[in-house]
């Protein structure tokens, strides 16, 4: 079987969620299984379609759509040792959380003070805050 256009994929999908309607009104249990033809055309619709789109259209989980379409193909999800991709750090060396640091003098004035460091001087800073007039 040739490939579908993306047109034509898009009829034969429509089609299919018919089909699908049609079978799951015609069921005799609220949880029988899907014959294995319909199984089989919306795996053939994934060769076109992302699996997402078509489980979607036909109200299925990504995941078995992905399984069948694997069982199909005889594919595995895991790539061989081979191609493994290799680890890449995408962001910066971690970071300690910002700490803030609120101080109020009698006088009612305040001071904020917001860093990074693990270890910062700040008994100057807080003892110059606090002898001011």
């Amino acid at each position: 079987m040739q490939p579908l256009s993306p047109a034509q994929a898009e009829e034969a999908l429509a089609r299919l969620t018919q089909h699908f309607a049609q079978w799951r009104q015609s069921r005799r249990t609220p949880r029988g299984r899907i014959p294995h033809e319909l199984w089989a055309q919306a795996v053939a619709l994934t060769t076109t379609l992302s699996v997402t789109r078509v489980a979607h259209q036909l109200g299925l989980t990504h995941h078995a759509l992905k399984r069948r379409r694997e069982a199909t193909n005889g594919t595995s999800t895991r790539l061989p040792s081979a191609q493994a991709p290799h680890f890449v750090e995408v962001a910066p060396a971690w970071r300690t959380p910002p700490t803030e640091v609120e101080i109020q003098r009698p006088d009612g004035a305040r001071l904020r003070i917001t860093y990074n460091e693990a270890a910062p001087a700040l008994v100057p800073l807080l003892q110059t805050f606090l002898d001011s007039p």
